[in-house]
């Protein structure tokens, strides 16, 4: 069963934004990409350093400190497709025009 949490009003996510903020002591950025939202763990399964602070092009962000790069809605790594090391992805909706996401569910 999903354990949503909220994060905010929707009017503190508006199209274009990456936020970052920390859920139960789990880093976690938020993503709207021209409405859709997406989440993901904010630590790159590299190193662990914060992915978040990284460049967005479209729906990849690259790791500000060694230059990996992964797709925010897949997890996985875009240079590297097969690799056993994909960002952790975390559920995200609007729900009575509130963003949440569900922790439990995010991807290992």
């Amino acid at each position: 069963m999903a354990k949503w949490i909220e994060l905010g009003p929707e009017s503190d996510f508006p199209a274009g934004v990456k936020k970052s903020v920390t859920i139960q002591g789990t880093p976690v950025t938020v993503f709207n990409i021209e409405g859709l939202l997406l989440a993901i763990v904010n630590s790159c399964p590299h190193a662990g350093l914060p992915l978040g602070e990284g460049e967005l092009c479209g729906k990849t962000i690259t790791c500000p400190f060694h230059g990996y790069a992964y797709n925010v809605e897949t997890g996985r790594n875009v240079d590297f497709p097969d690799s056993e090391q994909p960002v952790r992805t975390v559920p995200a909706r609007i729900e009575n025009g509130k963003v949440e996401v569900d922790l439990e569910a995010c991807t290992m």
